[in-house]
C-alpha cells in the first residue's frame, strides 16, 4: 500500500479551464483524496501559475499530480517537450507535489529533464492505448530512471490482460521506485478495483460517474462505497458478473451491498468480455468464489461446469455459478424469480404468456411459467432459435412481425431491446397487442420505453429491477448460505441508478 501520508486514490480532473477542474473537485467528498490535474486539457495558460496556486489554496493544498501529456503520447497538448516541462515546472511552483511525465518525453530529451521538475516527486509513465504487451520489459525500462514512482497503463482487450497487471504488481510491490499499474477499458475494470490489493502505490478514479478521463475509470465515490477498494485484503473473496455488457451491470452495487450488510469479506466485480474462455482463465487465476452470468453466456457456460442443477439442465441455461470443493456448480435463479414476480400479479396456471426472445433469460422464463401450468407463446427475431426452445416445452411459436396482433395475459421482454444506451427502442408496439401484464427484464434504465408505454395504456407492469433483486437474492444465498437482505439490495440498485443519472 501507499505511504500513510499519500492518498490511495487520485481523482483525475480533466477540463478546459482551472475553474471547471475546481468544480469537478467539489463533487468528491468523504475521505481525502489526491487530484491528478490534466493540464493538457487547458485551453488558456495566461496567468496559469498564479491561478493554479489560488485554486490549490482554495482546495487546501491536497496532494496533486500535475500532468501535461503530449499528443504523441496520447494526450491533448500540442507542443514541444520544452513547453511541456515549462508548464509542469510552473505547476510545481504553484504547489503541486507530484509530476507525471511520459517516457516518450524522457527518451526525447534525456533523463536530465527530470531535474527541472524538482522538488516535486516524479512519476514516469508508459501508456499503450491499443493492447497490453508483455510488461516485464516495460517495467525494466522505467525503473532505471531516478523517479519516485513508475506507472504502467495499458488497454485491456481481454480479461486475461488484468492477470499481466496482477503478476507485475505482485512481483514488484516492495521495490523502489514504487509501481502503479492498471489496464484501461471496460475489460480492465478489475485491475482498477484490485490494484491496491495487488500492490499498486495508488490508483485513479473519476470525479463523477460520467466524467472519466480514461476508459474504464470509475468514480471515487463508487470505488469507495460500492467496492471498498481501500479495505480489500488477502482474505477478501472475489465474485463477479460475467457478460458482454458487464461494465454497466447493477449487480455489483446490489451484491456488494449485501456482502457489506451481512459482514462477508468479499467483493463483486464486473467482468466484461466477448469470449467465455477468456473469462474462465481469469476466474481460475484470481480464484473467484462464484459468479453471475448474463448475456450472451447463459447457455454456453453450462458446458464449462462440473455440475448443473437439474432445473438449469432442463432449461439449458445457467445464471449462477459457485465454486465448491474445487468444482464449478451451476444453478438458474432466473426461473424462480420469474415465477415469484409474476404470481404477485396473475394466476399462472391457465394463463397465456408471450415471451420475446429465445436466449438464456427467455429459456428460464419459458420453462418456469410452463412448469406452473401456463400456455407459452414464443417469438424471436431468430425464428429457428424460437422453434428450438419451443420443442422442449410444447410451446407455440409465432413470427416476430405477427406477435403484436396476439391476445395474451402477459408479455415478457427477455431481449436486450431498450437497454442503455439504446433507451429509445421498444421490442414491440403495444398498440395492437391485447395484454394485461407487461414484464420487462431490462433494468437499465429502470423505466424503459416499453414499460412507460404500458403504463400509459393503464396496464400492470413489472420492472427489471424487481426481477434483478429476486434472482440476485437467490444467488447471494447460494454463495453465502445466508438470508439475503432484499430491501437493502433493492435500495442499492436504486442508488446506483440515481448515481448514474446524476453523473
Amino acid at each position: 500500500m501507499a505511504k500513510p501520508n499519500s492518498p490511495h486514490i487520485f481523482v483525475t480532473l480533466a477540463a478546459p479551464t482551472l475553474n471547471a477542474m475546481e468544480a469537478l473537485a467539489t463533487h468528491v467528498s468523504g475521505v481525502p483524496v489526491g487530484y491528478e490535474l490534466r493540464l493538457d486539457y487547458l485551453q488558456d495558460f495566461s496567468q496559469f501559475e498564479s491561478h493554479l496556486h489560488e485554486m490549490l489554496m482554495r482546495l487546501h493544498f491536497p496532494q496533486t499530480i500535475a500532468i501535461c501529456r503530449l499528443t504523441v503520447a496520447g494526450g491533448m497538448m500540442r507542443g514541444s517537450v520544452a513547453r511541456q516541462i515549462e508548464i509542469l515546472a510552473a505547476a510545481v511552483r504553484a504547489g503541486c507535489q507530484w509530476v507525471d511525465i511520459e517516457i516518450e518525453s524522457v527518451q526525447k530529451r534525456g533523463a536530465a529533464i527530470l531535474r527541472e521538475l524538482r522538488p516535486a516527486k516524479v512519476i514516469v509513465s508508459y501508456h499503450d492505448f491499443q493492447r497490453t504487451p508483455s510488461l516485464g520489459g516495460v517495467y525494466r525500462r522505467l525503473v532505471r530512471l531516478p523517479v519516485q514512482v513508475v506507472k504502467i497503463a495499458t488497454h485491456a482487450r481481454y480479461l486475461r490482460d488484468n492477470l499481466q497487471v496482477r503478476r507485475t504488481l505482485k512481483a514488484h510491490r516492495r521495490h523502489n521506485p514504487r509501481l502503479v499499474a492498471l489496464a484501461m477499458g471496460a475489460s480492465g475494470i478489475p485491475s482498477r478495483l484490485l490494484s491496491l490489493l495487488w500492490g499498486s502505490a495508488f490508483t485513479y478514479a473519476a470525479p463523477l460517474n460520467h466524467s472519466p478521463a480514461a476508459a474504464g475509470q470509475i468514480s471515487a465515490e463508487v470505488m469507495r462505497t460500492v467496492y471498498r477498494v481501500e479495505r480489500l485484503d488477502s482474505h477478501t473473496h472475489p465474485y463477479a458478473v460475467l457478460g458482454s455488457h458487464a461494465a454497466i451491470s447493477l449487480s455489483p452495487a446490489m451484491q456488494n451491498a449485501a456482502f457489506q450488510a451481512k459482514h462477508v469479506n468479499a467483493v463483486f466485480l464486473p467482468c466484461q468480455t466477448n469470449k467465455l474462455g477468456d473469462f474462465l482463465t481469469f476466474a481460475r487465476q484470481v480464484e473467484l468464489r462464484g459468479f453471475a452470468v448474463t448475456m450472451p453466456f447463459k447457455r454456453a457456460i453450462v458446458r464449462a461446469l462440473d455440475w448443473v442443477d437439474p432445473l438449469a439442465h432442463r432449461i439449458g441455461a445457467c445464471n449462477t455459478v459457485a465454486m465448491q470443493q474445487g468444482r464449478w456448480l451451476g444453478w438458474n435463479t432466473d426461473a424462480a424469480a420469474v415465477v415469484e414476480v409474476l404470481t404477485k400479479r396473475l394466476r399462472l396456471a391457465g394463463s397465456r404468456i408471450l415471451i420475446l426472445g429465445a436466449g438464456g433469460a427467455a429459456r428460464a422464463a419459458a420453462y418456469a411459467v410452463r412448469a406452473e401450468g401456463a400456455e407459452v407463446v414464443i417469438t424471436a427475431r431468430r425464428e429457428a432459435a424460437a422453434r428450438s426452445l419451443a420443442r422442449g416445452l410444447a410451446a407455440q411459436v409465432v413470427p416476430w412481425e405477427s406477435a403484436e396482433s396476439l391476445e395474451v395475459d402477459a408479455v415478457i421482454n427477455a431481449t436486450p431491446v431498450g437497454m442503455y444506451p439504446h433507451t429509445d427502442a421498444a421490442p414491440i408496439d403495444l398498440a395492437r397487442l391485447r395484454v394485461r401484464v407487461v414484464f420487462d427484464m431490462v433494468y437499465f434504465p429502470l423505466d424503459t420505453r416499453f414499460l412507460n408505454e404500458a403504463r400509459g395504456r393503464g396496464l400492470t407492469t413489472i420492472s427489471g429491477l424487481e426481477m434483478l433483486v429476486a434472482q440476485g437474492a437467490r444467488q447471494f444465498e447460494i454463495w453465502t448460505g445466508l438470508s439475503a437482505p432484499r430491501a437493502l439490495m433493492e435500495q442499492a440498485v436504486r442508488a446506483a441508478l440515481d448515481h448514474s443519472a446524476a453523473g
